[in-house]
């Protein structure tokens, strides 16, 4: 059947550029018709579902030059109980017009469409989960209470339903068996009276927890039947269904069975349906642990501000202050605004962001950070940033889009789980024929316990939490440890990495060069900065400011210029007195016809000192050399070889010398170094590395270093302060670089555990499976009771999820620096996990 899609297109202006995005649209296979309008800028396309996707279309029109608009929808997801419940429902978004993407997250319940404007919206999408049996719930919320209400309630809810299926569940349990256990106990309620009376009370209780508490499992159940795709919620209903039937059918036609099958399972349909309601509050529970990093950051957001005017004080609401208005933050709180520092000194613990315990000395024009902590002074703050514009605030968008993606390792677990239910009704069904042919006389009711304990014990709830537990609990942990993915799968990705390559300035070096030499010869030192600081007031690399600085700091007044331009990886050109002026590279000045041979021998002694060398001509000459030196960052020594340590190979790329570059490597221990390298060219060397079979790893700035940070199969961008380059790299990590080493660590950990969940979620059910199914019963006797089925069900969610817990208790290594601060100590010997 044909379909008909319309969206949006960006960035047509003409009458062709309509033409050129319809011939493209019309050339995609299985496209029947697609008209172009440039006035509402809207594409309608009729087309084959089964030969072209959204996605093809969007790329399409992307080809030829032009946007089509997309954008996103999260929404939350109520009653998903295991993995199949998520995959329905991820497959019915995914057939939704205009979707590129769905994902359902099962330990999140959440789900994310990304899809094409116009084709779609908000209410379509709750139209479609509401159809396949879920309840559609809020999005994340800008108050980030709102979700953590929406969980405690949930939890509740759940908690109220164990404890009356519990109240309900434990008579049944003691008049269905005390009579076996005690006979004395029979006896006494055969006096009271007739033993038909006791079994229709159990009846009518067991129907009571079954149609109440359980309703959350027969509802969907049903739901699930009808969409011929049952889950794990028909799989309970299933099994306790067909014991408290059966047992019904024995209480009112006893006649109808043999006297070995006339026995009442009412006491296994309400004792599994009260466990595995206890299971799933323990989910509810981990769950609501497994977002602790999260809550714990959202804490950190301001809801009252104390704002300054006319010198007073007035504490209004967040919502109410306005940017550029000026807050006083006392000491010992949280400061609320992303903004600079008006008056005040003091000093500002940010560990929530770096996972640096040592606090930051701050004066006026420093920046601060909200969620960071006064320490000592009163700090008066102008706001630069507010609510869901503050670094806190994007840290949590991020903390929680990783969250809710998607790793490839769990692609294994999904196509399990598509024909897994399926195959335990088949087995079930299996199971109960077998037994009931060859099981002798009481064959019906051996085929009824073991189908029923079948049904209970597969429910595949531990596959769906293995992966999406674990990279809750990890990317939270990481967050606290100043390490913020981007996006889920780099988690995955940096797990498999083999080689590290790391950028030098800015990144191994703090990236605020000091000039140390200025060599002249026909000029004054004054004379060679003044020219060397004007040119370079345009830039802002590292090395130009540390020149502006040096001429500041002299007392020196930069020369006026005009017709300034940078020239990546050479350096920096202008007119100065109606002359070209050149600061730079040896590259620049070959480029300029410009001979710097009298220079050299000058320049090569301080590249010996690991000094950078940048030269200065103005006119036709040479004018001069300015050396620059960045110290190296704290832990990069640290951190060098406690990569190495891991097994990873380590190299360094630079635009700088290749004299500074041997320099640092030496100190480094690097032995893999390249100098000289323009920053389009470290992607070619990023790339070189791949094509040679290693998994790359790219650290950077994450602003000239983009296209290798794009190139790497992980993009690590350094970020200190409100300096975040968040959306430059899969990764960006705060503080220091031994927040590099934690990010390794914690994802070869994450995915260690992943591992773990999924081997546990598949060797629990091959093992279980046959044991129900009464396998072992006629060479050992060995047998699986529904009860427990439905006990070992529960504990398997919960074992996948404890395990995925056990990552909040990560923690970085401990090293001691030479001021005896306390920071990550980046032991080499530590190995993968």
């Amino acid at each position: 059947m044909s379909r008909e899609i319309e969206f949006a297109v960006a960035g047509m202006t003409c009458a062709s550029c309509v033409t050129r995005v319809e011939r493209a649209l019309k050339a995609l296979p299985g496209v029947e018709s697609a008209i172009v309008n440039l006035a509402t800028e809207r594409a309608t396309v009729i087309y084959d579902p089964s030969t072209t996707t959204p996605a093809a279309l969007a790329e399409a029109v992307h080809a030829r030059g032009y946007d089509p608009v997309m954008a996103d929808i999260d929404i939350g997801v109520g009653g998903m109980t295991c993995a199949s419940c998520a995959g329905r429902v991820e497959r019915a978004l995914q057939a939704l017009p205009g979707v590129i993407e769905a994902n359902v997250n099962l330990a999140t319940e959440a789900a994310h469409v990304h899809y094409l404007v116009g084709a779609l919206d908000e209410a379509t999408v709750r139209a479609a989960i509401r159809a396949t049996g879920y309840e559609p719930l809020a999005g994340p919320a800008a108050d980030e209470d709102e979700p953590r209400e929406a969980q405690d309630e949930a939890a509740a809810r759940m908690r109220r339903d164990v404890e009356r299926a519990a109240f309900l569940t434990v008579p049944v349990v003691v008049l269905a068996m005390g009579p076996v256990f005690a006979p004395a106990f029979g006896r006494m309620l055969v006096q009271l009276a007739p033993t038909g009376v006791w079994s229709w009370l159990v009846a009518a209780l067991t129907a009571v927890v079954l149609f109440g508490p359980g309703r959350r499992f027969f509802r969907p159940g049903w739901i699930a039947y009808r969409h011929l795709s049952p889950d794990m919620n028909s799989l309970i209903m299933t099994g306790t269904g067909a014991a408290f039937a059966y047992s019904l059918l024995v209480l009112v036609w006893p006649q109808g069975f043999p006297a070995t099958a006339r026995h009442l399972y009412f006491d296994s349909a309400a004792v599994i349906v009260t466990v595995i309601l206890l299971g799933k509050y323990l989910e509810e529970l981990a769950k609501g642990r497994m977002g602790a990093a999260i809550k714990r950051l959202a804490g950190l957001q301001a809801k009252t501000v104390r704002r300054v005017r006319d010198g007073a004080d007035e504490e209004v609401a967040i919502a109410d202050l306005n940017v550029g208005e000026v807050v006083r933050v006392r000491p010992g709180e949280h400061v609320p605004v992303d903004g600079l520092v008006r008056t005040g000194q003091s000093y500002v613990d940010e560990s929530m962001l770096s996972g640096e315990p040592v606090p930051v000395a701050k004066r006026p024009g420093d920046r601060v950070t909200g969620g960071t902590i006064n320490q000592y002074g009163v700090l008066e703050v102008e706001a630069t940033g507010i609510g869901a514009d503050t670094v806190l605030a994007q840290i949590i968008r991020l903390v929680a889009r990783a969250q809710g993606s998607k790793l490839p390792i769990q692609g294994v677990a999904d196509q399990v789980v598509r024909v897994f239910t399926p195959l335990v009704l088949l087995a079930a069904a299996v199971t109960f024929a077998l037994w009931w042919i060859w099981g002798g006389a009481g064959g019906l009711t051996t085929a009824l316990v073991s189908a029923v304990a079948v049904l209970v014990v597969a429910c595949p709830c531990a596959m769906g939490l293995a992966t999406p537990a674990a990279v809750m609990v990890g990317t939270g942990r990481a967050a606290e440890l100043g390490v913020l993915y981007r996006r889920g799968e780099a988690l995955e990705a940096l797990s498999h990495v083999d080689t590290v390559v790391f950028d030098k300035t800015g990144t191994l070096t703090r990236g605020r060069p000091t000039v140390t030499d200025v060599v002249t010869r026909d000029v004054s030192r004054a004379q060679l900065l003044a020219l060397a600081a004007g040119v370079e007031a345009g830039s802002e690399h590292p090395l130009a400011q540390a020149i502006v600085r040096a001429a500041q700091e002299g007392g020196v007044t930069p020369v006026p210029v005009s017709g300034f331009e940078a020239r990546p990886g050479y350096g920096v050109t202008a007119e100065v007195e109606s002359r070209h002026a050149w600061i730079g590279t040896r590259r620049l000045l070959a480029e300029a016809g410009l001979a710097a041979a009298d220079w050299e021998g000058a320049a090569r002694d301080l590249e010996a000192a690991g000094k950078t060398v940048i030269f200065a001509a103005h006119g036709d000459e040479v004018r001069g050399l300015i050396a620059v030196a960045d110290a190296l960052r704290p832990q990069a020594r640290q951190a060098v070889q406690a990569l190495q340590g891991r097994g990873l190979a380590v190299v360094m790329i630079s635009g700088d010398s290749a004299a500074a570059v041997a320099r640092v490597a030496h100190v480094l221990g690097i032995t893999s170094h390249r100098a000289e390298v323009l920053p389009g060219d470290k992607a070619q060397a990023v790339r070189a590395l791949q094509d040679q079979g290693h998994k790359v790893a790219f650290i950077g700035d994450g602003l000239n270093d983009a296209p290798a940070l794009a190139q790497a199969d992980v993009g690590i961008a350094m970020a200190s302060g409100t300096d975040v380059a968040m959306e430059a790299a899969d990764v960006t990590v705060k503080g220091e670089l031994g927040a590099v080493v934690t990010a390794i660590d914690l994802s070869r950990r994450t995915l260690g555990t992943i591992r773990g969940n999924l081997f546990w979620a598949f060797f629990y059910n091959v093992l279980l499976i046959p044991l129900a199914a009464g396998v072992f019963d006629p060479a050992f006797g060995i047998r699986l009771n529904p009860m427990l089925a439905g006990l070992a069900m529960g504990f398997s969610s919960v074992f996948v999820l404890t395990n995925s817990l056990r990552l909040r208790r990560f923690r970085a290594p401990l090293w001691h620096d030479d001021s005896g601060n306390e920071a990550p100590r980046l032991t080499p010997a530590a190995r993968r996990p």
